[in-house]
């Protein structure tokens, strides 16, 4: 007696097994055919049975082989006086068929059971968070297909098929920013006032004939790194933390860097500064605006994150004051940038670094003898001077 699963596997494996079962089931004896012939018709009768007590109206059989073909299949065997062997072989080609019929309604069904599936999974992620806080708001996800067919391209990577213009039309229809409403020529300028900050040097180590300083990018680069310290149990928003550090001297691509030495008082500072911005920022429209925001964010200082990364920009000038006092054998030399920061420091981690640097800098000094110089008296820039980058403002 060959298994539902015997038949099963000679299906799938394609006509020639099949064919070869039936070959043998040919050279059975006439006897074996008989009891093959009486059991399956055994076996049918039960299962006509079983679907009429236990199914409620579905079918009979899982391959699709209902209560009524069955008994329709026997008394049409009965009726025409037919072998075993021939009996037996429209048993086995009807299953076969039930089989290919089976097969190919699960395999019509799985692209509609993905899809279902995939619709499912976008209801409930309907409102997705950005990796970085240029998105810190959620931004409600939209519909594939109408993407796709507005931009007549690749939603995931718009570059394929479709142009940066198409995308921009395509997401400020759906409520989403454009690309950007600037030209190339503008993005190139905003590139090369950027690439300034690589190149200018901090004026306070210039004034005290430092030799081969470093930059403003430089700076702003180790106090963007000093955010991977942070392991989430302070409350702080790393990225945003990082951005602020990236952004909170833009400005000097445009004014320089301007310190207390430079007579430029804090209000001219700030208003310099902020004009600075504005120029910068609009030729990145409409991305821009972020960073505008994050520039103000840092200067009004109210923030928790706004705070800490003042804290690295102090913190990464006198790490650098004790860099410069090592590599040029001057200890104590660069004393005015740790007094200019004395009691300023307020993050609880921020403080235990400043303390671990004090306390290498006062052992060196007491090893090799050293002694600070005279105090610098530096300049308060909380008044109004009359000059300004140089120029006497009563003109």
């Amino acid at each position: 007696m060959f298994s539902l699963q015997q038949l099963v596997r000679a299906t799938f494996n394609g006509g020639s097994d099949l064919s070869r079962l039936l070959r043998h089931m040919s050279g059975v004896t006439s006897g074996t055919t008989t009891t093959l012939c009486t059991t399956a018709a055994t076996k049918h009768s039960s299962q006509a049975k079983l679907g009429d007590n236990g199914s409620h109206g579905s079918p009979s059989h899982t391959d699709g082989c209902s209560h009524g073909e069955s008994e329709s299949d026997l008394e049409s065997a009965h009726g025409q006086n037919l072998s075993a062997q021939q009996f037996v072989r429209r048993i086995l080609q009807q299953r076969s068929q039930d089989i290919q019929r089976h097969i190919h309604t699960q395999s019509a069904k799985e692209p509609t059971r993905a899809k279902s599936t995939q619709q499912n999974q976008q209801q409930q992620t309907s409102t997705k968070f950005a990796m970085s806080s240029l998105a810190a708001e959620p931004l409600q996800s939209q519909k594939q297909d109408e993407i796709t067919a507005s931009t007549g391209g690749d939603v995931e990577n718009p570059g394929l098929g479709a142009s940066c213009h198409d995308v921009a039309s395509a997401s400020a229809s759906a409520g989403k920013k454009p690309c950007f409403s600037t030209g190339l020529g503008e993005i190139l300028q905003f590139m090369e006032l950027i690439g300034n900050l690589k190149h200018t040097k901090r004026t306070g180590w210039v004034l005290r004939d430092v030799n081969d300083c470093e930059s403003i990018s430089g700076h702003m680069y180790r106090m963007s790194m000093l955010t991977f310290l942070l392991d989430g149990s302070e409350g702080l928003n790393q990225i945003r933390c990082m951005e602020l550090a990236l952004v909170h001297d833009l400005a000097e691509s445009l004014v320089g860097d301007i310190t207390p030495f430079c007579g430029v008082s804090k209000d001219e500072k700030r208003a310099m500064e902020f004009k600075a911005m504005e120029d910068i920022c609009k030729l990145i429209e409409p991305r821009g605006k972020r960073i505008m925001e994050l520039f103000e964010e840092y200067e009004h200082g109210q923030t928790a994150e706004s705070k800490f990364v003042k804290d690295l920009d102090r913190l990464d000038m006198v790490m650098q004051a004790f860099e410069y006092e090592k590599r040029d054998n001057c200890l104590l030399k660069h004393q005015e940038f740790f007094d200019s920061t004395e009691g300023k420091f307020n993050h609880p981690f921020v403080k235990k670094l400043v303390n671990e640097i004090y306390e290498q800098r006062d052992v060196l000094a007491k090893a090799n003898g050293a002694t600070p110089p005279p105090a610098i008296e530096v300049p308060n820039m909380d008044r109004p001077s009359k000059v300004a980058n140089g120029h006497d403002g009563s003109s």
